[in-house]
Formats: C-alpha cells, sequence, structure tokens
C-alpha cells in the first residue's frame, strides 16, 4: 500500500475513534457531516463529539444532533427518511420506532428540510415538537425553521396522500391541516401565540435556500 494511501485511511479511523460512535450501517440510524461543523450531544451523559467531514456516525435515541455556522448535516433512517439540518441548527432525536413508522424530533433552533417517506405502502408518523407547537407528517417534503424572535415556520412542499396534510398543534391548542403549497407561521404577538396558514410564497422557499430547490412543489412553484 502506498504511503499517503495508508495515512489517508489512519486518519480515517482516528477521526471516527474521536467521534466517539461507530460508523453508521446500512438501515441504521445515522447522523451524517454534509459539509462544515457538525457535532451531536451523546445521551445520557451528553458529552459532545464531533462528527468527521464526509462520515456518517451510528445515532442513538435522545441523542442531540448540532451544527456550527455555514455547516450541513443530515439524520437518515432505516425508512429512508431524511431531515437536512441547516446552519446553526440544534435538534433532538427523541425516539425511532421502525415497525411502527414513527419517530419524534425536537426542534431547539434552526433550519431543516424533512422528506418523510411511506415505508412499504405504510403511513408515516413523524412529529417535530418546537418551541410553538408541533408539527406532525405523513409522508411529506417541507421545511421548518425555528427563531426565539421570528417563531416557527413551516412550509410544504409535497404530500405522498393529499388526504393527509401537515397537522399542527399549537401550544394553546389551537390546530391547523396545512396542505402542499402552503405554509405556517408561528410567533407570539403581544403576549398571545398567533398561527396563520398562507399561500407559499418564492421569497418563502428562498428562506432555506441553503437546502436548494424542493424536490416537489405540488401544483407548481409560487407565481411569486
Amino acid at each position: 500500500m502506498k504511503p499517503w494511501r495508508s495515512c489517508v485511511i489512519l486518519a480515517g479511523v482516528l477521526a471516527l475513534a474521536a467521534s466517539g460512535r461507530a460508523p453508521a450501517q446500512t438501515g441504521e440510524k445515522a447522523l451524517a457531516n454534509l459539509h462544515g461543523a457538525v457535532t451531536y450531544l451523546a445521551y445520557p451523559d451528553g458529552a459532545e463529539h464531533a462528527v468527521a467531514p464526509a462520515a456518517s456516525i451510528l445515532l442513538h435515541d435522545d441523542d442531540v444532533a448540532k451544527t456550527g455556522d455555514a455547516s450541513m448535516g443530515a439524520i437518515e433512517l432505516p425508512d429512508s427518511s431524511r431531515v437536512l439540518l441547516g446552519s446553526d441548527t440544534t435538534i433532538k432525536l427523541d425516539a425511532f420506532d421502525a415497525a411502527g413508522a414513527q419517530a419524534h424530533f425536537v426542534v431547539f433552533n434552526g433550519k431543516l428540510r424533512f422528506r418523510v417517506e411511506h415505508p412499504q405502502g405504510a403511513k408515516a408518523d413523524y412529529t417535530f415538537t418546537t418551541p410553538t407547537g408541533t408539527i406532525a407528517v405523513r409522508g411529506t417534503e417541507g421545511d421548518i425553521s425555528a427563531d426565539p424572535v421570528d417563531g416557527v415556520r413551516v412550509n410544504v412542499y409535497h404530500l405522498s396522500d393529499p388526504s393527509l396534510p401537515v397537522h399542527v398543534t399549537m401550544l394553546d391548542g389551537t390546530q391547523f391541516d396545512v396542505p402542499a403549497g402552503q405554509k405556517l407561521w408561528m410567533r407570539w404577538e403581544r403576549g398571545k401565540l398567533v398561527g396563520k396558514v398562507l399561500p407559499l410564497t418564492k421569497a418563502e422557499i428562498q428562506r432555506f435556500s441553503e437546502f436548494g430547490p424542493p424536490t416537489t412543489i405540488d401544483g407548481g412553484a409560487p407565481a411569486r
């Protein structure tokens, strides 16, 4: 083996060892570093570990994934669902049940793009708990942002089943169904939590430009 190849292999082994977690295999929950700084807080001790660039490590329930400035990570799940993490994002994988096609995430802050699949024809049951409410997803592509000042925004681009819109329950119990091509904005106004469902706009999609264009927008791209 050439010396430079040995150095590359050794560097990869050392990086994985430093992460504190074995590399993920096909069919396992994984946290991938797509670029920049990606770390995770390991359950139960909360120790923070770095994920090496272009590496993917095994993710456990209750682990917290984090990205730094100008960084991107991905949580990849055995049912082919994927959650992209934008810059300066913190999210916890609270629980994942492959048999029931169920997952629960806690979004603390930042931006993410979710693509939730229908595994083998089953109806997926994914929920994202945010500072203003819970977002339930059943086979959908969309974006979520959570910001202490701006509030929580949800863009819905595509539904695998049009009869299963994204269902949102705010902290005060108010509920919304958000179909494809619509957005929801939840925020505090004068001490009251307010939510509005509106048509999706190009400006709202642009908020998530770091992820690139959505794979599909039901009904075509917004007119403005």
